[in-house]
């Protein structure tokens, strides 16, 4: 019974020291490159059954297909649905699957449909359905997943695909929103954009690019007088969905443990340094890091003292890593 009544207390005390400790390393960590894992992405655009339609599409998928080769140095397979068949999507899925990244992104860009049944996405031939992409993604194994369906009646995917260790990210709500979506212009607008990055650590997270495209979008709509015929969704871990920007507004504790605010779509500016050992700490600053978002991912599977205890001292440790750098840039 002592240990019962004690345990919340010692919590309570060690989440007030971790927040304590965010607090500080807010002002004394600069943005440093994230760990850098073998990251897949994949992208295919489909048909549109009109020209400009198709056009909109291959457009955004070379924009996508550039950003994660060149900023994000990511492995890039971009399949053209006007003339690339299921087959060779499917092939292209078991060939990843035999020996899976530590994370993938997968883009479909196109027009797709809902016959109360599946999800499927148009492309030349037979299209490629929700149970092919939930196929795909369940023999990924422990892969951290992004889905970016810019699509019509995308909205269907989040109950079908969602799950722990991914993010679904949908254009709609549901199916029967099946106009062409306009959400990819503004996500692909969002990756560059200092507006977006609403935490101001110089790089935007996909929460953050999917938080800008969702009120880009409604504020596009307004601008025209228009009814709004579309409304992105994200689901997160398979248990966090999503549809306005005011549900972490009223819940701002969501964020920092939602697997989208961790996944980067852009690079952090680099600190600077001008001595050796300094450069050498920043390095063991990342690895840190890494260890604090991994066991992000895993408090779950451990007991809740366990978990602040853990992250307690790993704070501590950033904290005092970056203190040392300070005071050897002379910035103390």
């Amino acid at each position: 019974m002592k240990r019962s009544h004690s345990m919340p207390i010692l919590i309570s005390f060690r989440r007030a020291f971790v927040y304590f400790l965010f607090s500080i390393l807010y002002f004394l960590v600069s943005p440093c490159a994230i760990a850098q894992g073998e990251t897949i992405c994949i992208i295919i655009t489909g048909l549109g059954g009109m020209p400009e339609y198709e056009e909109n599409f291959l457009s955004w998928g070379l924009a996508t297909e550039a950003h994660f080769q060149d900023e994000l140095e990511s492995v890039v397979y971009r399949l053209d649905g006007r003339d690339k068949k299921k087959s060779d999507i499917l092939q292209l899925f078991e060939q990843i699957s035999s020996s899976p990244p530590k994370e993938l992104w997968l883009f479909l860009i196109g027009h797709a449909s809902h016959d109360n049944r599946n999800y499927k996405f148009n492309i030349s031939g037979p299209d490629l359905t929700d149970q092919e992409i939930k196929t795909f993604f369940d023999g990924l194994g422990e892969t951290r997943t992004y889905l970016i369906a810019a699509t019509s009646a995308s909205g269907t995917l989040a109950s079908k695909l969602g799950q722990e260790n991914r993010v679904i990210v949908t254009a709609t709500k549901s199916a029967t929103e099946r106009q062409p979506p306009l959400f990819m212009s503004f996500f692909l607008e969002a990756v560059n954009s200092e507006e977006a990055d609403t935490d101001k650590n110089a790089r935007v997270s996909l929460l953050e690019a999917f938080l800008f495209s969702h009120q880009k979008v409604a504020a596009w709509f307004e601008e025209k007088g228009r009814i709004q015929t579309e409304h992105s969704m994200l689901q997160d871990n398979g248990q966090v969905l999503l549809e306005k920007k005011n549900i972490l507004e009223n819940n701002p504790s969501n964020q920092g443990t939602l697997l989208a605010s961790m996944a980067y779509l852009s690079r952090a500016v680099e600190q600077p340094y001008r001595t050796r050992e300094a450069r050498e700490l920043a390095s063991q600053g990342v690895e840190i890091e890494r260890e604090i978002e991994d066991l992000k991912f895993r408090k779950n599977q451990m007991p809740e003292d366990e978990y602040y205890r853990v992250l307690e001292e790993l704070l501590v440790k950033l904290a005092v890593l970056h203190e040392s750098i300070a005071e050897m840039e002379g910035e103390l």
